[in-house]
């Protein structure tokens, strides 16, 4: 499971839910949102929304410009993605408190 159904990443990049350049850039989302903010959204029963949002923007970054994967420090982050993922490491924090 990831972040982004299928269906939700294809409707983002308008292609097919099974257009193989998408499906091997969700797992690297997922992964790459999980090292920033330190919690696995996928593994959630209902996805936070603005885990979603984060997504979709790397989603859109990765799949236009396939040369930012794997150049964390390089990219030039989508506008207002730095300030999503720091809400979502500030969620995290708070639910890292609520699991026993």
């Amino acid at each position: 499971m990831s972040i982004l159904t299928s269906s939700e990443a294809a409707t983002v990049l308008r292609c097919e839910s099974d257009d193989q350049n998408m499906l091997d850039l969700l797992p690297q989302v997922d992964a790459y949102i999980e090292n920033a903010t330190g919690w696995k959204w996928a593994e959630d029963e209902v996805i936070n929304p603005t885990a979603k949002s984060a997504a979709r923007m790397l989603l859109v970054q990765w799949h236009e410009n396939p040369a930012q994967l794997g150049a964390e420090n390089e990219m030039p982050l989508v506008f207002g993605l730095n300030s999503v993922l720091l809400q979502l490491k500030a969620e995290a924090a708070r639910l890292k408190e609520l699991v026993p």
